[in-house]
């Protein structure tokens, strides 16, 4: 019967038994054996430190992520800036700004190409050579004498200047070649030219564009 007291044996059925023999019965009849104890719900120690630190190591690579995409960011931005930068800075380079900032001046060009005549004003704006000479007879091959030439007079700092000027932007100002201290420059590097006697025909007082024909 449930709950009640527990069924001791038959005493009739012990007699005759040895009292070792009765000592385990009635150790059996009076205590059953309690039920091994059982571990559901545990997880081992060992197990949850793993768990722990591959928990910790998925925030870590996350969180490297996100900074490695922050820093991402942050160095297209500053490229960004320095493309914006440089293009200011050569926007504000061109002849055709620099070169606004003084009215036109065209004192000594003559009959000029009418673009010979536009980027002649800037480059003396720029640079203010002492004086520009333009449309001239020549003995020789020249360009002066089609109105597609320019010589400006300046020291040799304001030529070195002047020269390499009209070389980067040779495109802008429609240029064909310059001349300068007994050098060419068709746009492809400087060459040396031949000795022609003195100081003014070897371009040493003075810078010789040439301009395109169109």
């Amino acid at each position: 019967m449930d709950g009640g007291p527990p069924l001791l044996p038959d005493p009739a059925a012990m007699i005759g038994l040895a009292p070792t023999e009765l000592a385990i019965t009635q150790v059996s009849a009076a205590a059953p054996l309690a039920a091994a104890p059982t571990f559901e719900g545990f997880e081992p120690v060992g197990l949850a430190a793993e768990t722990q630190q591959a928990d910790a190591d998925k925030l870590a690579k996350a969180a490297g992520l996100v900074e490695a995409a922050r820093a991402a960011e942050t160095a297209k931005v500053a490229d960004a800036e320095r493309v914006n930068a440089a293009a200011i800075t050569r926007s504000a380079d061109l002849p055709s700004v620099r070169g606004s900032r003084c009215a036109p001046n065209r004192t000594g060009f003559g009959a000029v190409k009418s673009w010979v005549s536009t980027s002649g004003a800037q480059l003396r704006c720029i640079f203010g050579p002492s004086s520009v000479g333009g449309v001239a007879s020549r003995s020789g091959v020249s360009d002066h004498p089609r109105g597609l030439a320019l010589d400006f007079m300046v020291d040799r700092a304001t030529g070195d200047d002047l020269a390499e000027y009209a070389v980067k932007y040779m495109d802008e100002l429609k240029i064909k070649y310059v001349i300068w201290k007994q050098r060419i420059n068709h746009g492809n590097g400087w060459r040396g030219m031949e000795d022609r006697g003195g100081v003014t025909a070897n371009h040493f007082d003075h810078v010789h564009i040439s301009f395109d024909a169109r």
